[in-house]
């Protein structure tokens, strides 16, 4: 389903068989950073909104069931809140700022602007618009083949692979293309110039969270957090949906402590143990809360999820924080594990044939 990391064929076999236009076209999977300023979407920009982008994807792509108005505009804020990297290179308007006082940069944002020699009516900023996102919201046939929206640069460091199908890895990939199709004449100094400018317009202040237990465990409280509101609204898609997202990732944490038959992990079988049961505990728990409040029990299921915050935040973090330096989120236990796995499957890749 996939040509390259960073790239998914949308129209195969695997989720929609009815979508399968017998093609391997898979396009490049786009960042949600700063997707409410960035319509239209799909990479070909047929789509206005991002209220149906969303349910296309949902249910055309995906093949799954027409999602409800209230969760698809539950879907949407959620992607309307996730903004883009704070960028301190870039000022107002989308020039270059103090920060970014540099010569190569300053001869890279001029290139930038540039018409083209041979087409005086394109320029790389014309349709990268700095003061609109570095976005014109249109559609441009630039030498691949089709008609496809222009990408925004902001954070584009973190978003390569590059083009609608992801064949470009790098920037000075990006360039030579540019060079080649619109006959540019740039020197070996403006490839590097416009190189480093891009890597200062495309850069952005990264707020790092150590992955750990504690960060998952926060993340499945994130979840779960939605119950608080659903369950004396009787809000039944709702319930359903968190019970199976937080029992889904509680399941999925519960697997970052390997088993104590687990011979890839010397010591703390105990700890280990002990942080699998309660994870396992809690996954039976919200199953519960489902349960009852499938079957109309809704003043049960609050007291089941009264009872669940309490567990997630007075006893599990401490089980399960204890286990760490003998779980997956330990980079050498991580390595060792995954390295008999490949093995295995090697093994068995091997005997088949």
């Amino acid at each position: 389903m996939s040509t390259r990391p960073g790239t998914f064929d949308t129209t195969g076999p695997l989720f929609n068989p009815r979508a399968h236009n017998q093609v391997r076209d898979a396009v490049r999977i786009p960042s949600l950073r700063g997707s409410r300023y960035l319509a239209p979407y799909g990479n070909d920009g047929r789509i206005a909104s991002l209220r149906e982008f969303v349910r296309n994807v949902i249910v055309n792509e995906f093949d799954g069931p027409e999602p409800s108005p209230a969760v698809l505009d539950a879907m949407v804020a959620y992607i309307e809140d996730i903004d883009f990297l704070p960028n301190l290179n870039v000022a107002a308007g989308g020039r270059l700022g103090v920060r970014a006082a540099g010569d190569d940069q300053r001869r890279g944002e001029a290139l930038f602007f540039k018409r083209f020699p041979h087409h005086p009516e394109l320029s790389c900023a014309g349709c990268h618009i700095p003061s609109n996102g570095f976005v014109d919201h249109r559609q441009h046939d630039v030498g691949t083949g089709g008609l496809y929206k222009t990408p925004t640069l902001m954070n584009a460091n973190f978003n390569a692979p590059y083009f609608h199908d992801g064949r470009f890895d790098s920037y000075d990939q990006v360039i030579d293309h540019f060079d080649r199709m619109f006959t540019l004449g740039l020197s070996s100094r403006d490839h590097a110039d416009l190189v480093v400018y891009l890597n200062t317009i495309g850069d952005g202040i990264q707020p790092y969270e150590r992955d750990g237990a504690r960060a998952a465990l926060k993340e499945v409280n994130d979840f779960a957090r939605v119950l608080r509101t659903a369950i004396p609204a009787h809000d039944d898609a709702v319930i359903a949906l968190a019970v199976d997202t937080v029992g889904v990732e509680l399941r999925d944490l519960a697997e970052q402590f390997p088993g104590v038959r687990d011979t890839t992990v010397a010591g703390g079988a105990d700890e280990r143990l002990a942080a699998r049961r309660e994870l396992r505990n809690l996954v039976l728990l919200v199953r519960r809360i489902g349960v009852l409040a499938a079957d109309g029990h809704y003043d049960e299921a609050a007291a089941e999820y009264l009872n669940y915050r309490k567990l997630i935040f007075q006893r599990v973090p401490f089980v399960v924080e204890r286990a760490e330096p003998w779980s997956l989120f330990n980079p050498a236990v991580h390595d060792a594990h995954f390295a008999v796995l490949r093995q295995l499957l090697q093994m068995a890749a091997r005997l088949r044939r």
